[in-house]
């Protein structure tokens, strides 16, 4: 038995390695920069948590929410890791304050982007002995960083500063489009490897029901099925109207989850509902990328989603433990409004910025006051990579462009009547595997065929959930 199979059995208590993760291991044990793509589900975090063992320094995760970072802490801290901690907007001062000092005593360090452009912040991680340096869901620098998170496009300098440490970058949505954009942030200086698959999962049935009234719908849906699920939503009000709709109705826990909820609460919600004491989740994007539950057994769209990258990410938190779950969008025509709306006021605050274009710094300075927040983020992006006007006109009038396709891709997807399973893997470039599902989309099979197991369906009685013990439990593993 090597080092690699000794280690997986005895601290992650696996026999065997999934889906490209021997590859991926074996790329960085090697000493090369690596770039992979894996369909979620498939334990992309093991790819750098067992390497970090063969490694002597620290580990650093850019990861781009709080909810991810505090669901993979409590992950390595079950399996008996201590020396895991989380940067970002949850902790207080002190806190911080205290991590900072004891930086190095730390073996996994998990931060936001933003987190680590703060310059107090990254002289700390200057000092490190950083041997892996991770991008968890590293299409974020393409979808996110040209939107409202620019400290994404920052990372390249970042990894310059520090002495370009062996570099990882994984996710499990990537068109050739956004894997360049990728390539180019990271790589474009530096040899990697890259490992490419497949976004199928096969346990994943896919649905999209055309209703007048999705309430109805979800009353008559949820009834019946009292298991493990989330409700994804573009709206933090329809999120939280639903929610307790769907309380007054149900016989089981049902909660809310967004950005403007606070952070204590994030945490003590995301943990009763892995715990199964809370069964289904009202959420936004806010909740979603890899967060670790392996009996959701149906993701339903309340709104139809912006692209089929989000669908995919969200989607894909259904049978993570491989059994049969399905994926369900609620459609109504001219859902696809708001994604045009949302997109054009996000394109038009960029655009206002143009007008500081041949400004001196006295006068930027004098119309910092009248800037939304998304646009002093870009006004300091700008003038921290000393970006130039033109290009950044250019790249935002691309941006615009590509947005509003996926968003008419989106619109296809719903409404085409060939096989959806297809559909998605046409679009981020995949072969279709040629063998043939038993349980696969509405249009290949009726959806009156689909059923989950019988075992899988448990019946839970609504209960008072004690939060404050939820808590104790949670940061004393």
């Amino acid at each position: 038995m090597n080092n690699q199979t000794k280690l997986l059995k005895e601290k992650f208590g696996f026999s065997s390695f999934k889906l490209g993760q021997k590859e991926t291991i074996d790329s960085l044990l090697s000493g090369k920069n690596t770039f992979t793509v894996l369909p979620t589900g498939t334990g992309k975090s093991l790819c750098y948590q067992l390497p970090s063992y063969m490694f002597d320094g620290q580990t650093v995760i850019v990861s781009p929410l709080i909810s991810l970072m505090e669901d993979q802490v409590s992950q390595l801290r079950k399996m008996g890791e201590k020396s895991v901690v989380a940067l970002n907007s949850t902790l207080d001062y002190p806190s911080k304050k205290y991590v900072l000092n004891n930086l190095s005593s730390f073996k996994f360090i998990f931060i936001s982007p933003e987190t680590l452009n703060q310059e107090e912040v990254f002289q700390c991680f200057s000092d490190l002995n950083i041997t892996l340096f991770v991008i968890d869901e590293a299409h974020c620098i393409s979808e996110w960083g040209h939107d409202f998170r620019p400290s994404y496009l920052q990372l390249k300098h970042n990894l310059n500063k520090l002495n370009n440490p062996l570099t990882l970058a994984l996710t499990a949505t990537a068109t050739e489009s956004v894997k360049k954009d990728i390539e180019n942030e990271l790589f474009s200086s530096r040899d990697f490897h890259t490992y490419f698959y497949s976004v199928n999962r096969e346990n994943i049935y896919y649905q999209v029901e055309e209703c007048e009234d999705k309430v109805d719908f979800l009353l008559s849906f949820l009834a019946e099925k009292n298991m493990p699920g989330i409700i994804y939503f573009s709206s933090k009000r329809e999120a939280e109207r639903l929610a307790a709709t769907l309380n007054e109705h149900l016989p089981y826990s049902v909660a809310f989850y967004h950005g403007d909820v606070s952070s204590q609460d994030r945490v003590k919600i995301q943990q009763q509902f892995i715990n199964d004491d809370i069964r289904i989740l009202c959420a936004t994007s806010a909740f979603g990328m890899g967060v670790n539950k392996e009996n959701i057994r149906f993701v339903i769209h309340y709104h139809l989603p912006d692209s089929l990258e989000n669908y995919v990410q969200e989607s894909g938190r259904a049978g993570r433990d491989g059994k049969q779950s399905i994926s369900i969008i609620l459609y109504q025509k001219g859902d696809e409004r708001i994604h045009y709306y949302l997109q054009d006021e996000s394109f038009h605050q960029k655009k206002d910025l143009l007008f500081l274009k041949n400004k001196s710094k006295e006068e930027l300075r004098k119309y910092h006051s009248l800037l939304s927040d998304n646009q002093k983020k870009w006004l300091i992006s700008l003038e921290k990579n000393n970006w130039n006007w033109d290009s950044f006109e250019q790249k935002i009038n691309s941006k615009q462009f590509e947005k509003r396709i996926k968003t008419q891709d989106m619109s296809f997807y719903v409404e085409n009547k060939y096989c959806r399973r297809q559909s998605i893997l046409n679009y981020f470039g995949n072969a279709y595997e040629s063998i043939k599902q038993t349980c696969c989309c509405d249009n290949c099979q009726p959806k009156e065929m689909f059923e989950f197991d019988v075992e899988d369906v448990h019946l839970f009685e609504k209960k008072v959930i004690n939060s404050e013990e939820i808590i104790k439990k949670l940061f004393l593993i």
